[in-house]
């Protein structure tokens, strides 16, 4: 049965998930004699944490209960009680961990302090799928990088665009709406200027129920955005982030800086494109563990050819371009990098999700 209560403490860690701040989506599920007592995940912004918020669900039926939980109890004290303690004060008897914390301040500490308490805990080898829900969250610790999502559209012919009109949606209304969802899984939503300037995108979810409050990311080299366009609305809910190169407008550099704009300069690489390592290296001290890009192909391409993409969200239309269309495929250098790892119907369209082979090396 460890098994299926882990599976249900999963599921509460995916209804948190990209609404939690800075710390990981967890859920928790508190079981005693074989029933429900409490249930928990992360709360919005991070605090309480999804221990805390069974444990106190539960009341006086948390004593002698099982505890499952996604990933290993924090044991830091900060200013808070760290959940370790509030474990280990609650009179419960088993601790099921889907895994261990890679953060190097808190690894196997929550585990060895339960352990030295004599409380019997087990640690549980978990699915794939559910792994996924914890990579977003520890990509920055394993990778040394936040967790990076590819969304695409392609239509029958394998083109992402069609060479005229580039900013011409391939997909269908009810796709674009799930991008949405997409979007709500992640910290930030990421552009080129390319994208930026023929599409004027929101980079924001408009579907009530779903986080709302995700940071967009846009690569201006030449720092060209327009102050009137989609992506200065509601900066204050969605943080506007420009990547530029060394500033040389410097009338415009402090207009968008009165607007509330975040302005980071970095360098150029060989080809005198913005350097991802240098994007990477700011972003990395950031509260951002999770990125979903959106293209387009010159931007997405780069960020293949790099290894920099862990999961690709592939929207497949019935529509046809032609052979004037931009087929990112045939630019993509290690494609062979990925698997297909679901595939979803979407009306008379279909999603497929790639998995970056790589990430389970992590999946232990």
């Amino acid at each position: 049965m460890d098994s299926f209560w882990l599976n249900s403490a999963f599921y509460q860690a995916f209804c948190s998930l990209g609404n939690t701040g800075k710390n990981p989506a967890v859920g928790c599920i508190l079981v005693n004699n074989n029933k429900v007592v409490g249930i928990g995940s992360t709360s919005a912004n991070g605090r309480p944490h999804a221990e805390e918020n069974a444990i106190k669900m539960a009341g006086k039926e948390v004593v002698g209960s099982t505890i499952y939980i996604t990933l290993e109890p924090c044991n830091l004290s900060d200013n808070h009680f760290s959940c370790t303690k509030i474990i280990i004060n609650s009179g419960i008897k088993k601790v099921v961990i889907g895994a261990l914390d890679p953060n190097p301040l808190t690894y196997k500490k929550g585990y060895n302090e339960l352990v030295k308490k004599g409380i019997n805990v087990v640690l549980k080898k978990i699915s794939f799928q559910n792994f996924l829900i914890n990579y977003s969250q520890l990509s920055i610790y394993l990778n040394n990088r936040p967790m990076i999502g590819l969304k695409m559209a392609v239509s029958l012919d394998g083109n992402i665009t069609n060479a005229i009109t580039e900013n011409q949606w391939i997909t269908s209304k009810f796709s674009r709406e799930h991008v949405h969802q997409i979007r709500s899984l992640y910290d930030a939503v990421m552009v080129g200027t390319n994208t930026m300037l023929l599409d004027n995108p929101s980079l924001d979810v408009r579907i009530f129920g779903y986080k709302q409050n995700n940071h967009r990311i846009v690569f201006d080299k030449n720092l060209t955005i327009n102050p009137k366009s989609n992506l200065f609305k509601n900066l204050k809910k969605n943080p506007l982030i420009i990547f530029t190169k060394k500033i040389t407008n410097k009338k415009k550099y402090k207009k968008l800086l009165s607007l509330g704009v975040i302005i980071n300069e970095i360098k150029l690489n060989n080809k005198k494109n913005l350097c991802l390592d240098a994007f990477l290296k700011k972003i990395k001290n950031s509260k951002i563990k999770s990125i979903l890009l959106e293209g387009g192909s010159k931007i997405a391409t780069s960020f293949l050819n790099k290894d920099l993409i862990d999961i690709i969200y592939l929207y497949r239309s019935n529509k046809f371009t032609g052979k004037e269309s931009l087929n990112v495929v045939d630019k993509i250098k290690n494609i062979d990098d990925f698997e297909l790892f679901n595939t979803v119907d979407l009306s008379n369209e279909k999603l497929e999700i790639w998995i970056n082979k790589n990430i389970k090396k992590w999946h232990r």
